[in-house]
């Protein structure tokens, strides 16, 4: 049965199972709510694994990051679980000079390595002329075991968690917000909307425009062979021309990292069309094909493709993250395809912001 809380969350991906766990050492009857079955396959929190990285051009990235490196150490402390493997992680390509800028404005150790030098630590193929940064406290982390462990977390804090149970509106009340749910309303003090690609139903009705851009980027498993050992890469250097193939946007970068039971998982950064979260669009053949040849021609002893799926990014403009009050809603946006590894972190901002909204 609905009943009355101080604060609800809604969305109960990466972002919001941060957000409830925060809220869980703080007195209060909070509530986080999820549409699909936790850890459901439609948004942006799932699949087997994320990069993390201290490895960026921009200073303020690099230090959230060292925020968020200390706060998942704090979380496998607690639960007893491994959520990162810290094998680090390696950039290439000319934009790696920044990151290298940026890691050493911060105080991070890393290593700038020649083509030669990372060629005889991982199976990898760079030109000569190439150069890397390699940053030892990066890797990957495992994205399934992130979200259970911060929903464990949450729960055994006093956090109630309900999936399966879509919120239909919200409705702005003097002292309170009311959530519309397929069977009765929830009333709370405030309320937290994670909701990802859909947070825009929820908050333009209420007057809260939020400045993001859903897109749905096609992701790629190949066999790894040897390739599932090196760090995650992230490489600036080879990118597909404009049109090539098909490819309508070429994106960033392309990106690789390993996939435990798996093989290897690849991208192309930013490349996916604009779309709705409830249209459950296939993958782009033509990025599929490209990063298929990416990999192969990056690793050695990479195979065949094993399978390929989409996910969500919800994007802002400059790809900075929306962490917003808005009188009794506070608004979570923290995405832009670079957002998981910073979870604990905004959850513990949203968290914040959500207990002044309560008032």
């Amino acid at each position: 049965m609905p009943h009355d809380v101080d604060i609800a969350v809604v969305g109960g991906g990466i972002v919001g199972a941060a957000t409830a766990r925060a809220l869980g050492t703080h007195a209060g009857d909070h509530v986080l709510l999820e549409q699909f079955e936790l850890g459901h396959a439609r948004g942006s929190s799932h699949g087997t694994s994320r990069i993390f990285r201290l490895n960026y051009p921009d200073e303020r990235f690099v230090r959230l990051a060292q925020a968020a490196d200390t706060a998942w150490r704090e979380l496998e402390d607690e639960r007893g679980v491994r959520v990162i493997d810290r094998i680090g992680a390696l950039d290439l390509g000319p934009e790696a000079t920044e990151t290298g800028r940026a890691l050493a404005a911060c105080g991070v150790q890393h290593q700038t390595m020649t083509a030669t030098e990372v060629m005889a630590r991982w199976p990898l193929r760079l030109d000569a002329d190439e150069s890397a940064v390699f940053q030892a406290d990066g890797g990957l982390t495992h994205a399934a075991a992130a979200h259970t462990a911060l929903v464990d977390s949450a729960r055994e804090a006093g956090i109630e968690v309900r999936d399966r149970t879509p919120v239909r509106s919200l409705v702005l009340g003097r002292r309170s917000v009311k959530l519309e749910l397929d069977r009765g309303t929830l009333s709370a003090r405030a309320v937290v909307v994670a909701a990802g690609a859909w947070a825009s139903a929820f908050l333009t009705p209420v007057g809260v425009e939020l400045p993001v851009v859903p897109t749905r980027e096609t992701v790629v498993y190949l066999d790894a062979g040897e390739a599932g050992a090196v760090p995650p890469v992230i490489d600036y250097a080879r990118l597909p021309a404009q049109g090539e193939g098909g490819i309508s946007r070429v994106g960033q970068a392309a990106y690789a990292l390993g996939a435990p039971g798996v093989g290897l998982k690849a991208g192309l950064h930013h490349s996916g069309p604009v779309s709705e979260p409830d249209v459950d669009d296939e993958p782009d053949q033509a990025i599929v094909e490209w990063v298929s040849r990416w990999a192969r021609s990056r690793y050695k002893g990479v195979g065949e493709m094993i399978r390929a799926e989409t996910c969500l990014y919800t994007n802002s403009a400059d790809e900075t993250f929306v962490l917003e009050r808005h009188g009794r809603i506070v608004v979570g946006s923290a995405c832009s395809g670079h957002g998981f590894k910073f979870a604990p972190v905004v959850g513990r901002t949203l968290a914040a912001l959500a207990r002044e909204a309560a008032g």
